[in-house]
């Protein structure tokens, strides 16, 4: 806890470790060594390698990026919904109801579950990897009865 009581409305719960490891801008450095106390006595390197150790934040263009694609993909989702009913008295004379509804969902989640997957399964690789994964799936999922037909489902 902090000794001003008006510090305690402005902090959190584990706020002290991040107190321990953050020198207090109220002192001076110099008072420290002056008065035998424990300086600062951590190399510039290893301070720089402290701070390069975090985690770096996705990048502006990634996310603009990540954001068309996620339309992209909501779109699909529409479009697969909206051809797969279009295509439905069409193909009921192939497909027993049953096995055509489900088939026709999983093309309309198709969409989300590649946008979700390609999302978990490149966290922590490079934002190339990330994007090259979203237009692979972007060229294939395209709504094929919606893009043809027009919604209508004739093919």
């Amino acid at each position: 806890m902090n000794p001003d009581p008006e510090d305690d409305a402005l902090s959190w719960e584990g706020d002290d470790a991040l107190e321990a490891r953050r020198p207090d801008p109220r002192r001076a450095p110099s008072a420290d060594v002056a008065h035998g106390g424990p300086a600062d006595r951590e190399p510039a390197d290893a301070r720089a390698a402290e701070v390069d150790d975090e985690p770096q934040g996705i990048g502006t263009a990634t996310l603009v990026l990540l954001g068309i694609f996620g339309g992209v993909y909501l779109l699909y989702t529409i479009g697969w919904a909206i051809g797969g009913v279009g295509m439905q008295a069409k193909a009921m004379f192939m497909l027993p109801a049953p096995l055509y509804l489900a088939s026709m969902w999983i093309a309309v989640l198709a969409p989300a579950l590649w946008f979700t997957a390609a999302l978990m399964l490149t966290r922590g690789g490079r934002d190339w990897v990330r994007i090259s994964a979203l237009v692979v799936g972007a060229a294939l999922l395209v709504p094929w009865p919606f893009v043809v037909a027009g919604g209508g489902g004739a093919l």
